[in-house]
């Protein structure tokens, strides 16, 4: 499902959810336009995770949210959303922390 869109220098990205993390973002009463925000902030290193084949677990301590995302041919897919920051990131999945 589309969540919405942004733009990195000049290149188009789309913000994509599974229904797992829809589910999981709906369970836990995390707002979407708050994980879509949390996205964004990894700003230009969403370039560097493009078609890498890596999941990627973005910690907000402001928010106390992890989720958990991976960049496939410009389009970002939410794997799930988690309540906290403080999580287990299991082995291959890399981890970035944003404000």
């Amino acid at each position: 499902m589309l969540l919405g869109e942004f733009e990195i220098i000049n290149k188009d990205f789309r913000i994509e959810s599974t229904t797992h993390a829809l589910q999981r973002m709906e369970e836990r009463r995390i707002d979407q336009q708050v994980v879509k925000e949390v996205i964004k902030g990894l700003d230009y290193k969403v370039l560097l995770y493009n078609n890498s084949g890596e999941e990627i677990a973005i910690i907000d301590q402001e928010h106390d949210i992890a989720v958990i995302i991976e960049v496939r041919l410009n389009k970002v897919v939410i794997i799930t959303v988690i309540d906290k920051a403080n999580i287990h990131i299991k082995d291959g999945t890399r981890l970035e922390k944003i404000a």
